[in-house]
């Protein structure tokens, strides 16, 4: 039975006094000192729309993600952290709604709503605390695409990717690569089901359309130099992880501090449970996507992978949505000190080693190893009390 609407003016509520208290009591980091963040090339694209600034100055692949800038751009307050922050408050609400129009649609219990909504507040990385410490970012708008797109796939309402593919992309390249690879997986269900579940030639204009969007954002706001394009990119952090194998054991650790010991059950009961189920394969064909995304797509791990959150964590309810309350309680509680409640994300400007401690992929081997003894003993607490 579905939960009752009700529940979401109160999921809205706890996630509005989420955001104002860590807005209040999480320092954002300090752009000028902290060269490295992508906040300083999104910053230059604002600068240009709000005329500060009279020439494109952004690399690649930062120049095509114009969305984010351009909404904040409109509000112009004079603060380009409070713009971006009215620009995060509006997508994290909508993204709450579609979420739970998603979660409702797929059919989960209220105690999933629960614990996913918490994951997605609360944890370091999620949507509310890691872009109160860093504002001036486009990842926000990820979260209510990514859930649209898992809503038009079940509701089979695909004539609106025409509109949802090119206005993602202008946003973050990373949405064209979801429509390919989802028109390519719905040429192969049709083939092997013969039901026709995917409209291939709507599916292929969106890959069009999306990509004249962005050919269009690099020819009118070009980079100010050539990157390495997308696919170089994805084949040089891969050709870095066979040579640095203990980047392998640091990816695992990232998925681990993202999702928790949930993320490794869900992939047992998969691997144990051999059925063709379209809802099934698509999210986990997301999240196998989004999972690579954090070895391929750049250094910061783990951020990469919590963004695929309206995938991986639906796809891990999914999985396990017949745990009963006791075992998921168990689950919660293990999976609780990943979340660093008790502690506000540090100024990497002013504490570099400190804020390092945090992310798998740049923390010293002995933190990583620590963090992967963890998982094994999670895991069989979790097995031996399942019941």
């Amino acid at each position: 039975m579905r939960i009752r609407l009700y529940w979401l003016p109160i999921f809205l509520t706890i996630t509005i006094a989420a955001f104002l208290f860590y807005k209040n009591v999480q320092e954002p980091v300090t752009y000028g000192l902290a060269p490295a963040f992508d906040g300083n090339d999104y910053t230059h694209i604002y600068h240009y729309f709000v005329g500060l600034e009279d020439s494109y100055q952004v690399p690649f692949p930062f120049n095509g993600r114009i969305l984010a800038p351009w909404l904040a751009a409109q509000i112009d307050s004079g603060d380009i952290i409070r713009d971006f922050q009215w620009v995060n408050l509006f997508f994290t609400l909508v993204s709450i709604v579609a979420l739970f129009a998603l979660w409702r649609q797929v059919g989960f219990e209220l105690k999933w709503f629960i614990a996913g909504f918490f994951w997605l507040l609360f944890h370091w990385t999620g949507i509310i605390r890691l872009n109160a410490f860093d504002p001036v970012t486009v990842d926000l708008p990820l979260y209510l695409f990514q859930t649209l797109l898992l809503l038009i796939i079940l509701k089979r309402k695909f004539v609106w990717l025409l509109i949802l593919a090119p206005l993602a992309t202008a946003q973050k390249e990373s949405f064209l690569a979801l429509v390919v690879i989802l028109t390519a997986y719905g040429i192969w269900h049709n083939r092997k089901t013969e039901e026709g579940y995917y409209p291939i030639p709507i599916l292929i204009s969106a890959v069009a359309l999306s990509l004249i969007v962005k050919f269009s954002i690099a020819y009118y706001l070009p980079p100010i130099e050539e990157g390495k394009g997308v696919i170089i990119t994805l084949l040089y952090h891969g050709k870095e992880a066979i040579l640095h194998p203990f980047e392998i054991v640091r990816w695992l650790v990232a998925m681990f501090v993202a999702f928790g010991p949930a993320l490794f059950l869900a992939g047992r009961k998969y691997i144990l449970t051999n059925r063709y189920d379209n809802t099934r394969n698509v999210l986990l064909i997301f999240t196998l996507t989004y999972l690579a995304f954090g070895i391929l797509a750049g250094g910061d791990m783990t951020r990469i992978i919590y963004l695929g959150f309206p995938f991986i964590a639906t796809w891990i309810m999914y999985e396990l949505r017949e745990m009963r309350t006791k075992p998921l309680l168990i689950l919660g509680l293990l999976s609780l000190p990943l979340m660093m409640l008790h502690q506000h994300i540090p100024d990497p400007a002013f504490q570099m080693e400190l804020w390092k401690s945090w992310y798998p992929e740049f923390a010293s081997t002995t933190t990583v190893l620590v963090l992967v003894a963890f998982i094994p003993v999670s895991l069989s607490i979790l097995l031996i009390k399942r019941n």
